[in-house]
């Protein structure tokens, strides 16, 4: 069983790539937080100016200090966080190190460093901190250059539960421009202020109800967390988070038709320079506190993201759907079992779905439900053989060639099945999410947004295998061979 990682560690994780940006504000703003939380070190912590100054220290110190831990603050100025050497005197020495206890490491020359024990191998010490190799990452060091192993102390104060960096980005390859600062003036749409060249801002296409979330955006490696203190780029109603869309000024023109440069996201002048980022570029996105990710204001019915665990089984049971076309063998040569009637077989999906579970099954036979659902999987496979033996084998054309022969042969006769079957499951999970008789009820409740995401792939699916039957009703039909 993994023990989870405490705290500190966690925070250490999330703020992870962080960069030296010659001043990043993120790494400035870490000091500043450590003096808010602990005011009696605040004038000390505003002496850390520069990210050209060693930041080891001040990088435990702001993992410690955001989850209620004292950093290590002496008498004297050596004796304090920002000097690797004064985490000797943090805590509790122990000999042997456990994930997220502090090390000190003695390089020699006058060169120490601090930081976080992740793991051991052999005889090396795996450490995760700040300003290694200029960045927070993980490192791996000699264990016999270690000097110092401390334990942290308890929580001294309760600190209130803050947005962090997320894990993981949610909205990727999103374009963002700078705006605001003394180049491009601009008022905030929230509160009016100017917004300057120094603070860390984002403006999204919608307005955000107060509490506004905040915001961690990446760009290589570098990323940097944010308020939203604008309204756009280009629109002012697009929130293409809440259903996993793109962002509507993608297309080249605006909501009004005016023409755009793509952006679905802004930057003010130092939130692009904490993420490296000079005018215009590329970069993934989220929210930076969990409620906040869900949805911009309040999560309609049906809003929202399926979670991973049910979509996979939603694919599995397609895929366990989607056999060969079924033939009868004729003679010699095998001949396509009838096509069957596509409307008939929908409404017996649907009447299957919606009828509830009979008698719960007692011993070893077997649950109704299970046997509905097998009514239901023969079904779909009646309908997959009378959709994919339309085809299924000819030539590829352009349409059904456009992903290369490899996954064109394997989707060729079989993309209106899938787009159809996907489809009719969504609306089928739909509406039974009302009926928690169903026996599809569970997948049903564990979907809520499954319309919003999937279904357009789907309905796409299907237009595509469209496209490419009419293609191929459009072949010329090979001279019959003469013997």
């Amino acid at each position: 069983m993994t023990t989870p990682a405490p705290p500190w560690l966690a925070t250490m994780r999330q703020i992870t790539g962080t960069h030296a940006l010659n001043d990043n504000p993120v790494i400035l703003g870490w000091a500043r937080k450590i003096g808010e939380l602990f005011p009696d070190t605040a004038s000390y912590a505003a002496t850390y100016t520069h990210d050209t100054i060693a930041w080891c220290g001040l990088t435990v110190a702001y993992c410690m200090a955001v989850n209620g831990i004292r950093p290590v603050f002496g008498a004297s100025a050596t004796d304090r966080f920002l000097w690797a050497l004064a985490w000797r005197e943090f805590g509790t020495a122990v000999n042997t190190p456990q994930t997220g206890d502090v090390l000190v490491f003695d390089f020699g020359n006058n060169d120490h460093h601090v930081t976080l024990h992740e793991q051991t191998q052999g005889e090396s010490y795996v450490c995760r901190g700040g300003n290694q190799s200029h960045e927070v990452k993980t490192s791996s060091y000699p264990a016999s250059l270690c000097i110092a192993i401390r334990r942290p102390p308890a929580a001294a104060i309760s600190v209130p539960l803050t947005p962090s960096p997320l894990a993981v980005p949610l909205y990727s390859g999103i374009t963002a421009t700078m705006f605001g600062g003394a180049a491009d003036p601009n008022t905030s749409a929230y509160d009016g202020h100017l917004i300057d060249d120094s603070e860390l801002g984002v403006a999204l296409p919608y307005h955000f109800p107060d509490p506004r979330p905040t915001v961690c955006v990446w760009n290589g490696g570098k990323s940097v967390v944010c308020k939203i203190v604008d309204v756009g780029p280009w629109n002012t109603n697009d929130p293409y988070w809440q259903t996993g869309a793109r962002p509507q000024a993608e297309s080249g023109t605006n909501m009004r038709g005016q023409p755009t440069n793509r952006a679905g996201i802004d930057l003010t002048p130092a939130a692009a320079r904490a993420v490296g980022i000079d005018g215009k570029a590329i970069v993934d996105w989220g929210f930076s506190d969990a409620p906040a990710a869900a949805s911009p204001a309040s999560t309609p019915a049906g809003g929202g993201a399926p979670a991973p665990s049910t979509l996979k089984q939603l694919l599995d049971l397609l895929e366990k759907i989607m056999p060969a076309p079924t033939t009868t063998q004729s003679g010699a040569s095998g001949t396509a079992a009838a096509p069957a009637d596509l409307a008939t077989l929908l409404q017996q999906i649907l009447a299957l779905a919606q009828a509830p579970p009979q008698n719960q099954p007692t011993g070893n036979t077997p649950a109704p439900a299970q046997d509905q659902a097998q009514q239901l999987l023969g079904i779909l496979t009646a309908v997959v053989n009378a959709l994919a033996s339309n085809g299924a084998g000819s030539q590829l054309g352009p349409v059904n060639g456009a992903l290369g022969q490899t996954i064109g042969n394997l989707l060729n006769g079989r993309k209106s099945a899938i787009g159809i079957i996907g489809a009719v499951l969504t609306a089928i999970l739909q509406s039974v999410s009302q009926n928690p008789q169903s026996f599809l009820a569970p997948l049903a409740a564990a979907v809520p947004g499954l319309g919003g995401i999937i279904l357009p792939i789907f309905l796409g699916l299907t237009a595509w295998g469209t496209l490419g039957k009419l293609e191929k009703w459009a072949q010329p039909q090979p001279p019959a061979r003469s013997s």
